[in-house]
């Protein structure tokens, strides 16, 4: 049923991947999506993940039972010797009551003696098999890092969590910028249209010797200059949107557009201003609480670091000697079997022990000292952004009113101009003063944005 389950799962995740490598346009929450699954930063961490699991699931490994099987085929072409003393094996006292009197028994008795003998043992074949099981009854060590997995998968997840935060900040940022170096061509277009139909009057109004060349020169110039800064802001875009695929962890060669718009409405969308901080949304803080949490363990451990370690084995074996090859299969072979209770206590380590506990315990004081250097430090970063942000939003609004007021100057100079009452440099002027407005509107539209997300970061509310 698991399989099961994991073919479905893996076929939908590989259709939808195959949909997102074929489709252009992406919302944020689109590009965000895509990011989590293909941004190397983010697969990572889901790596770093996985690999915790799988120790974990070595550290079960240990405290179960371990069964091996051996086999061994040894050829002595030298057999081995064993020096012996060579009274060893002297049975002359044992026949003394036999009188043995012939010359070369006399002769042999005058022959000085050995100190030692040489003795040679076993046959040049040998051949052994056997099982062995083995198990760890009792390891303070290996209990206590039991108890210590969940945290550390915990801690992993954690960490995956942060990866993914910083991503999100990180694509949210980017598509934004895109967002509004398109803006900014846009107004480019629009400005460039309006000094066009400008400076098609104006030629006309120089063809019947109303303005002189210079009025016409004035508008060519600003229209070539607005074209210049077009130029540049294309190639802006094109930055903008390489940032934002390495950001999403897609090739910079696929095309991709944009579906959401910025508006002040995007800004003022879930702000939040009154969100009261709550530290424990954080994934810093909950990450800083894990890892104090995985140095009590490691003082646990090195505390019953005294206790006994006892362990149970069981084994057997069969094994034969001969001097044929042929002999190995058809002479028996001969069983032996064993069960080992062993058990080893610490009894000095030259105080290696106690120093491992007291930076253990040290790390524990560190731990709360990070903890309380985060939590001011969060407090502060929420202060500056919520600071940034009304800010922000104040100098929205107000470079709203200036759009809105240089739109009606500029609409006047060119009533004016139409009329005859008013000249080509206040049309010129007008129009800059209205690309200006209009540039850092969307500027502030942008920065009221980082800052709205710079906020929700802070307060861990991101979405």
């Amino acid at each position: 049923m698991n399989k099961k389950l994991g073919l479905i799962l893996l076929s939908a995740l590989a259709s939808i991947g195959l949909g997102a490598q074929n489709r252009t346009g992406f919302s944020l929450a689109d590009c965000i999506t895509y990011a989590v699954t293909n941004q190397p930063k983010m697969k990572g961490a889901i790596l770093d993940e996985q690999m915790q699991i799988e120790k974990n699931n070595e550290i079960i490994g240990i405290a179960r039972p371990q069964v091996k099987a051996t086999g061994q085929f040894q050829y002595l072409f030298v057999l081995p010797k064993q020096r012996a003393d060579a009274g060893a094996f002297d049975f002359s006292s044992s026949l003394s009551f036999f009188k043995i009197d012939t010359a070369a028994y006399n002769e042999y008795q005058k022959l000085p003696k050995k100190k030692y003998s040489d003795l040679q043992f076993g046959l040049p074949l040998n051949v052994s098999a056997g099982i062995q099981a083995s198990q760890i009854l009792f390891d303070a060590g290996i209990f206590v890092a039991l108890k210590a997995r969940k945290s550390l998968e915990e801690l992993s997840t954690l960490n995956t969590k942060r990866t993914e935060e910083e991503v999100k900040v990180s694509v949210s940022k980017a598509y934004y910028s895109c967002l509004v170096a398109e803006k900014r061509i846009q107004l480019l277009d629009e400005n460039i249209s309006l000094l066009n139909s400008v400076e098609s009057m104006t030629k006309k109004l120089y063809a019947e010797g109303f303005v002189e060349k210079i009025d016409v020169d004035r508008l060519t110039v600003q229209k070539n200059n607005l074209m210049i800064e077009k130029d540049k802001i294309l190639n802006l875009v094109e930055l903008s949107y390489s940032m934002l695929k390495f950001q999403m962890g897609m090739p910079l060669m696929q095309h991709i557009s944009l579906l959401d718009s910025l508006s002040l409405d995007e800004v003022k969308k879930n702000l939040e201003l009154d969100k009261v901080l709550d530290i424990s949304n954080r994934t810093e803080i909950q990450t800083l609480k894990m890892l104090k949490k995985l140095n009590g363990y490691d003082y646990e451990r090195y505390q019953k670091g005294y206790l006994p370690t006892v362990a149970a084995a069981l084994s057997g074996s069969y094994a034969t000697q001969t001097k044929a090859v042929k002999e190995l299969f058809t002479l028996p072979y001969f069983p032996t079997g064993a069960f080992v209770l062993s058990a080893s206590v610490p009894i000095y380590d030259g105080n290696t022990r106690k120093a491992k506990m007291n930076q253990a315990k040290l790390n524990m004081l560190k731990n709360d000292n990070d903890l309380m250097a985060a939590q001011q430090g969060i407090e502060l970063e929420v202060s500056n952004a919520f600071v940034q942000l009304r800010n922000s939003i104040t100098s929205l609004e107000n470079q709203k009113n200036n759009i809105e007021l240089a739109q009606k100057i500029y609409t006047i100079a060119q009533t004016k101009y139409k009329e005859g009452v008013g000249t080509n440099i206040e049309i010129i002027q007008s129009e800059t003063a209205l690309k200006d407005a209009q540039t850092n509107y969307y500027n502030s539209m942008f920065e009221a944005i980082i800052a709205k997300i710079d906020y929700q970061k802070a307060l861990g509310i991101l979405k």
